[in-house]
C-alpha cells in the first residue's frame, strides 16, 4: 500500500507525519478523521491505485466520493463587506485559534455568529471546503471580494510555517490601522463637510425665502437700494430663477457626476487628478502620509511571510488608489529585475520622500528590513496623525469665520435701507 508524507493543521498547530492509504483521496479522508486539516499530501513510497481497484468496494469509493467538493449553490450575492465587520471576524478568528481551539469547530462557531445571511454563508462555505479537504488559504481564496491577496498570503504565511495565529495576529492589527486611518481621515472631513452644508442650507433659506420680503418692503417705499443691498437682491433673484439659478445647480451637479465619472473610466484623467491632489496643501499631505504607512505596513508583513519582493510589489499596488504610486511600483519592479536594490529604486522616484528610503536603506544594511518596515509602517502613522489634526485645525476656523462674514454680510445689507430711512426720520 502507498505511504504518503503529509502536513496540516493538527488543532491549531501544524503538524506533518506519514500514513497509508489507498490513494490521494482515502489519505485526505483518513486524516480528516483524526481531525486534522491538510496543507500538504505527497505520495513518497508505493504506486497510487485507482479507485477501481480489487479493493473492498465501499472503502475505496467512499473517500473518494467525499473529496469531492460539491459546487455551491450560490443563494447569496457575494458582496465585499465593511472593514470593521472582516476586521471583527478577523479577531474572534484570531483569539479562537489561540485558545487552541480547533479550525473546523472554530468556523463553525464564526458561521454561527454572523447576523448577514451574505457573510454567513461564506464562512459556511470555507468551513465546508475545509472539511473538504481544502488548504484554510484555498478555502479564504474563493472569496477575493472579501479577503483580498494580502489576507490570502498570511495565512498562507500561517499554515506552511505553523504560525497560524501569528500571522492571524498580524492581519488584524493591520486591519486595525487600515480602519484607524479611514476612521480618523473620516472625522477628520465630516466636521468641515458638515459645517459647509449647514452654511449652504442657511444662506439658501436666506436668499430664496427672507430676502424676498424685504425686496417687497423696499419696493413699496420707493428708494433706491444701498449697493450691498442690491448685490444680495440680485444674487436672490438669479437664484430663485429656474433659468439661471436651476441652471447653475444643475450644471454644479452634472460637473460633479462628470469628474466621478472620469476618475473611474479615463486613466489618463485619474492620473492628472491624483497628481493634482497630491500638491493640494494639507490634504495632499495626508494622502501621501496615509498611502506611505500602508505601502509599509502591507509590505513589511509580505515579507515576514516570505512573499518575494516582485510578487509583494504587485500586492502592494493593488491595495493603493493613486496612480502615482501604482505607476512608482512599475518602475520599482523594473529596476528589481535588474538586481538593483529595494530603497535605491525608491530614491529614484520623487513620489517618495527622502525619509521613506533611507530608512529602507538601513534595514537593508543590517538585514533588518521586516522589522524597519514595521518602524517606517509606524513613523508615517504618526505623520498622518499630525497631518489630519492639521487639517482640523485649519479647515474648523475658516469654515466657521467664512460662514460668519457670509451671514452678516447678508443681514447688514438687508438692514441697511432701514437703516437709511431711520436716519431720515431723524433729520
Amino acid at each position: 500500500m502507498p505511504i504518503y508524507q503529509w502536513k496540516g493543521l493538527e488543532g491549531n498547530k501544524m503538524n506533518s507525519g506519514e500514513i497509508e492509504a489507498i490513494n490521494t483521496a482515502d489519505a485526505t479522508e483518513k486524516l480528516k478523521q483524526k481531525k486534522i486539516v491538510v496543507t500538504n499530501l505527497v505520495i513518497i513510497s508505493g504506486k497510487e491505485k485507482e479507485d477501481a481497484s480489487g479493493t473492498n468496494k465501499s472503502k475505496s469509493t467512499k473517500p473518494a466520493a467525499q473529496k469531492i467538493i460539491v459546487p455551491r449553490k450560490k443563494k447569496y450575492k457575494v458582496k465585499k463587506i465593511k472593514t470593521k465587520e472582516l476586521m471583527i471576524f478577523t479577531k474572534k478568528f484570531s483569539t479562537m485559534v489561540q485558545a487552541g481551539m480547533p479550525i473546523l469547530k472554530t468556523l463553525k462557531m464564526l458561521e454561527q455568529q454572523q447576523e448577514k445571511p451574505n457573510f454567513q454563508w461564506v464562512v459556511k462555505s470555507i468551513k465546508d471546503d475545509v472539511e473538504a479537504g481544502s488548504t484554510l488559504s484555498q478555502a479564504f481564496s474563493e472569496f477575493p471580494t472579501i479577503f483580498d491577496t494580502v489576507y490570502i498570503n498570511l495565512i498562507k504565511a500561517g499554515e506552511s510555517s505553523g504560525k497560524l495565529t501569528l500571522f492571524l495576529q498580524k492581519l488584524v492589527i493591520q486591519i486595525e490601522k487600515a480602519e484607524k486611518i479611514r476612521s480618523k481621515l473620516k472625522g477628520a472631513l465630516s466636521y468641515p463637510i458638515i459645517l459647509l452644508s449647514v452654511a449652504f442650507i442657511v444662506i439658501t433659506i436666506m436668499l430664496v425665502k427672507v430676502v424676498p420680503v424685504f425686496q417687497t418692503m423696499f419696493a413699496s417705499m420707493g428708494h433706491t437700494l444701498p449697493g450691498p443691498t442690491q448685490l444680495i437682491v440680485n444674487i436672490s433673484e438669479f437664484c430663485r430663477n429656474p433659468y439661471k439659478g436651476g441652471v447653475l445647480l444643475a450644471n454644479i451637479i452634472g460637473g460633479i457626476v462628470t469628474l466621478k465619472y472620469l476618475i473611474k473610466t479615463n486613466l489618463n484623467f485619474k492620473r492628472k487628478f491624483d497628481k493634482f491632489m497630491l500638491k493640494v496643501p494639507i490634504i495632499g499631505e495626508i494622502i501621501q502620509k496615509s498611502s506611505l504607512a500602508k505601502i509599509a505596513m502591507v509590505q513589511g508583513n509580505l515579507s515576514v511571510a516570505g512573499v518575494s519582493i516582485l510578487e509583494s510589489l504587485d500586492i502592494v499596488a493593488k491595495t493603493v488608489t493613486n496612480t502615482q504610486y501604482i505607476d512608482a511600483f512599475e518602475v520599482v519592479k523594473k529596476g528589481i529585475e535588474s538586481g538593483n536594490s529595494l530603497s535605491s529604486l525608491y530614491s529614484t522616484c520623487k513620489i517618495f520622500p527622502t525619509t521613506f528610503h533611507q530608512m529602507l536603506a538601513v534595514g537593508e544594511e543590517t538585514g533588518n528590513l521586516d522589522e524597519m518596515f514595521e518602524s517606517t509602517a509606524r513613523y508615517y502613522e504618526e505623520e498622518f496623525d499630525m497631518a489630519v489634526d492639521h487639517l482640523t485645525e485649519a479647515l474648523e476656523p475658516i469654515m466657521i469665520v467664512s460662514m460668519g462674514i457670509t451671514v452678516g454680510f447678508i443681514i447688514i445689507a438687508m438692514y441697511m435701507p432701514i437703516f437709511k430711512i431711520g436716519e431720515m426720520v431723524s433729520k
